[in-house]
């Protein structure tokens, strides 16, 4: 078996690729099928199951939504700029909180090193409880984000503010990029798109994301 994909099954369109397995994270036969693919892919709530394993490729979710390559694009156009980035989600109470690390991660890939941050919460033990994170990068950008995990559905709202550019996507209007851009399921994505953008989880990759993860946990800078 080549390329094994693990994840939400809802949430991934299907290949029509022989060469790509998907299989629910819920599976008995995650560990073994993933000991016998050529590449195993896994989302970010998963790492720490697979650290030392040698064919295994870590994806996370907000990189491979259409509306976040979007917004890359305008973000990044905006070179050095300063600007700031505005993330809600609203999670599953059942969602793990890597998300919030793993957030981290991909944004720090296009604003820059995380230099300082803040992590304030409600209580944990109860639902819904909320966690909101202010984050200071490298070049004058910052974020700021929140996250509700709660029952009921799952929804983004994305903004980024920068010196002449403005652009926003939430998903309950399913009007990923304004003013311009239309696009139907926006919280789903391609198992072709797990393959192109994921990181391979070697040992560098793992000390990077235990440094955000730390800082989630217990803020500061770096």
């Amino acid at each position: 078996m080549k390329n094994a994909v693990i994840g939400r099954l809802g949430k991934i369109k299907r290949s029509v690729s022989e060469e790509i397995m998907l299989l629910s994270r819920e599976d008995k036969r995650v560990k073994s099928i993933g000991e016998n693919a050529d590449n195993l892919f896994i989302p970010i709530d998963l790492a720490e199951g697979f650290i030392g394993e040698t064919n295994v490729n870590v994806y996370f979710d907000l990189e491979l939504y259409p509306f976040f390559q979007r917004m890359k694009d305008v973000i990044t156009a905006d070179g050095k700029s300063q600007g700031v980035l505005r993330l809600r989600r609203i999670l599953s109470k059942y969602d793990h909180e890597a998300v919030m690390y793993g957030d981290l991660f991909v944004l720090s890939s296009i604003a820059g090193k995380v230099e300082e941050i803040k992590v304030l919460s409600t209580d944990r033990g109860k639902v819904p409880y909320h966690v909101i994170i202010t984050t200071r990068f490298s070049g004058g950008k910052m974020a700021h984000l929140e996250y509700t995990f709660d029952e009921g559905a799952e929804r983004i709202e994305f903004e980024w503010s920068g010196i002449q550019t403005i652009a926003e996507f939430d998903s309950d209007e399913m009007t990923p990029i304004k003013p311009t851009g239309l696009t139907s399921l926006p919280l789903v994505y391609y198992a072709e798109d797990i393959l192109e953008k994921s990181h391979p989880a070697d040992g560098a990759f793992h000390e990077q994301l235990e440094r955000y993860k730390t800082l989630v946990k217990g803020g500061g800078g770096e």
